[in-house]
């Protein structure tokens, strides 16, 4: 893993080792947020017209984000969301905001 811990202007930390897995249209990436090491496995889908993704951190159970146009971001919508620290689902929402789909 990149030990690379400089953060952007937003204080978001960088991302690495971005990859598209082998399988189905699963991808996965590493983020550093706060010090600590996350790997999330994401995966695009459609819903009304909307993209969301399937997002699990370090092999947990899958949220579900939506870009929320309130605070122009992805948020985590289901229960166990609320658990997520918000600098992860930040950095998860930056992530998720730079992916090409093709």
């Amino acid at each position: 893993m990149d030990s690379n811990k400089e953060s952007n202007s937003t204080n978001v930390p960088p991302l690495i080792d971005q990859t598209k897995a082998e399988k189905n249209n699963e991808r996965y990436a590493n983020l550093f947020v706060d010090d600590v090491a996350y790997r999330i496995e994401y995966e695009p889908f459609f819903f009304n017209e909307q993209v969301r993704y399937y997002v699990s951190v370090n092999t947990r159970p899958r949220n579900v984000f939506v870009w929320d146009e309130e605070v122009l971001q992805f948020r985590a919508i289901n229960d166990g969301s609320s658990v997520m620290p918000v600098p992860l689902e930040q950095a998860i929402s930056v992530h998720l905001a730079t992916q090409n789909l093709d």
